[in-house]
């Protein structure tokens, strides 16, 4: 099976609620990441569940990726799936598409439930156009679509066929109810909100860019809106348009999503869960990215206080071992000897240790200037890319790049690092310039060669030990620094890339997409390395928590030419709304004279007041005392006691806020 095919499974049966599945009033697309309304928890009471996997291992011959993980998807979850490169999601998702077997443990998944399956790397093959190669997502339903054409053409001859006209009549059911009368507007709608125009429609599948062929291949997935999406990177390729609209687009679904992502706008936007993948097992946090960030926060204060708890138990209790096994307490040291061979022992909490240390190094300062645009132009084939440009990038400036995918914005960073010129105006850089480019494709780097000499080729001055810790600072360590670099992931080819760019020491960095593949610590990593930076950025993203985080300036094309707009994304997505507001029709003068009516006073039960009042007072009491035993167990060796008792505090303290926001409420 190619792995650009979205996978369905249970393909003999089309649902009667299929064209439901995706809710007609979704909400509307929200432009500004700042505004997101705070996570609240549903019923699941009566949800299906469907997918469930149990005690799930699988090992590869280099690692063990998964390790006793378990999880369950009901209808309505849309669960992002987070960790770092390598942790086993992709993993996780071929065993529950059915791709791979796990080598232990069980997964259960109902056979009414279908799944689409959208791999990571796309492979397409065959002449089918653009729009044909979307609609074969739903090959059963155009089967049907083919077989009612056929029994109309047979009845003519046959009218009186009860059997045909019996099939004719259940086919015509399951077709309209399947949604199947507007199956060619539903692609052109998904197509167009995926970032292909009309005249796109026509082309040849394998004719299509890299980034085209992820795109279809989401749109193609969509189409067929099975029970359960699993979703490997969808994110990938699109633009802010595109994002918007898979945002819009998941959010009206009524089935069950587990996704791979790390542009956290994204997920903050989408998901009703965060499983975060740490050493092959799951940790659930319910809500959204911001919900997650706060909750991970305190699930790795606790895990760090009892493995430091832990820890010490062990240190005191294998000291009292050395100190007395051949003494007076000989039976003592034996006792507790054989309690540590029993005890199990806790795992280290992830830390920083496998983030990526990315930093740049001091540079030669560059002249104000560095980079004057005045009238330019350029076209290709005598077809008009970009027309007008009229710029001037100053020393220090930080600036986000965006626009549509095919606005040409690969095409303006080709004109400023010289491998093209304008065909008309000028385009001139400043003096004392050291350009850093980072391709997207990654392209600058040898397929054929190492870590080791991709960094020697920059730093041919460089011992191998010098050369092997600066590679450590991008995780390549070991035998790692040998490897052929066709043979790293994307994300590691990424962290390769920006290590080869630092190495040149730049003053002036040209970014294409740095954050593409790269996971959530590593963009972390980046973006705290160009809040460092002294030099000049110019970066295009569609990573608009990444822009909203080191941009103060935008340069969006718009119909072929640049718009600057002072500060970061969020604020010109603000001014791009407000440009865009439509002034409502004024209201007739008699009705603004109207009295506004008399607002009904709020009616407050103080029987309720006071029981809540009275559950706040417990609840304090309870806390005080919890604090006071926390406070007279901090030296206890019982580090489950201690595991238990923050808990208990930070359970306390979140149900005292929901009675404290109970009774705001209340009292308006």
């Amino acid at each position: 099976m190619s792995l650009g095919v979205p996978m369905l499974h249970r393909d003999e049966a089309i649902p009667l609620h299929k064209a439901s599945l995706v809710k007609e009033n979704a909400p509307a697309v929200g432009l500004g990441i700042a505004s997101s309304s705070k996570w609240t928890p549903r019923n699941d009471t009566l949800l299906m569940i469907l997918a469930s996997f149990t005690a799930i291992d699988k090992t590869y011959p280099s690692r063990n990726v998964l390790s006793g993980a378990a999880g369950a998807i009901k209808e309505g979850d849309r669960i992002a799936l987070l960790g770092i490169n390598g942790s086993g999601k992709t993993t996780l998702l071929e065993i529950l598409a059915g791709r791979i077997n796990p080598d232990m443990g069980s997964v259960e998944i109902p056979n009414a439930v279908r799944r689409g399956y959208l791999a990571q790397t796309i492979e397409i093959s065959g002449d089918d156009i653009l729009f044909d190669y979307v609609l074969s997502g739903l090959e059963r339903l155009l089967s049907i679509k083919r077989r009612i054409e056929e029994i109309h053409d047979l009845l003519p001859q046959d009218s009186h066929n009860t059997s045909l006209l019996g099939e004719l009549g259940t086919l015509q059911k399951v077709f309209e109810a399947s949604g199947g009368y507007n199956l060619e507007s539903r692609a052109a709608d998904i197509l167009r909100g995926l970032g292909f125009a009309d005249s796109d429609f026509g082309m040849k599948v394998v004719e299509l860019s890299g980034g085209q062929r992820n795109r279809a291949a989401l749109a193609r997935t969509l189409i067929a809106a099975p029970e359960l999406f699993l979703l490997d990177e969808p994110t990938n390729h699109l633009d802010i348009s595109g994002l918007e609209f898979l945002e819009s687009y998941m959010r009206g679904f009524s089935g069950g999503i587990l996704y791979v992502s790390h542009d956290r706008a994204f997920i903050q936007k989408t998901a009703t869960a965060i499983w975060e993948l740490t050493l092959g097992r799951i940790a659930v946090y319910p809500g959204n990215y911001e919900n997650y960030v706060v909750e991970r926060e305190k699930r790795l204060e606790i895990l760090s206080k009892t493995f430091e708890a832990q820890r010490e138990f062990i240190a005191k209790t294998e000291d009292f071992i050395r100190r007395n096994i051949y003494g007076q307490k000989t039976r003592q040291a034996q006792s507790r000897r054989k309690m540590l061979s029993k005890l199990e022992r806790l795992e280290r909490p992830p830390g920083t240790a496998d983030v990526a240390h990315i930093r740049f190094s001091g540079a030669e300062r560059s002249t104000r200037i560095v980079v004057q645009c005045q009238k330019a132009s350029f076209a290709y084939n005598s077809i008009p890319i970009l027309h007008d440009l009229d710029f001037e990038i100053e020393r220090g400036d930080r600036i986000g790049l965006v626009g549509p995918n095919g606005s040409g914005k690969t095409t303006l960073i080709n004109l400023i690092t010289g491998k093209l010129a304008p065909q008309n105006g000028k385009l001139e850089l400043g003096r004392k310039l050291t350009i850093g480019y980072y391709d997207q494709l990654t392209e600058n780097l040898n397929p054929n060669s190492t870590p080791l000499q991709t960094i020697w080729d920059i730093r041919p001055e460089l011992n191998e030990g010098q050369v092997r810790a600066y590679l450590a600072k991008f995780l390549f360590r070991g035998e790692d620094v040998f490897r052929q670099v066709d043979s790293f992931s994307g994300g590691e080819q990424s962290r390769l890339a920006l290590g080869r760019l630092i190495a040149t020491a730049p003053n002036f960095l040209v970014l294409d997409e740095p954050t593409n593949h790269l996971d959530i610590p590593s963009r972390e990593a980046l973006e705290a390395a160009l809040a460092e930076f002294e030099g000049t950025i110019l970066c295009v993203s569609h990573d608009r928590y990444f822009l909203d985080n080191f941009a103060e300036k935008i340069f969006a094309l718009e119909n072929g030419t640049v718009r600057i707009y002072l500060g970061d994304f969020s604020e010109y997505r603000d001014k791009i709304l407000a440009a865009q507001e439509i002034v409502k029709p004024q209201v007739s003068k008699a009705k603004t004279q109207e009295a506004p009516s008399k607002p009904r006073e709020k009616r407050i039960n103080p029987i309720i007041i006071q029981k809540l009042d009275s559950e706040i007072a417990s609840l304090e009491k309870k806390i005080v005392e919890t604090e006071d035993t926390l406070t007279a167990s901090e030296s206890s060796s019982d580090w489950q006691h201690l595991a238990g008792l923050l808990n208990e505090r930070d359970r306390l303290y979140d149900e005292l806020e929901r009675l404290y926001q109970k009774k705001n409420e209340l009292l308006g």
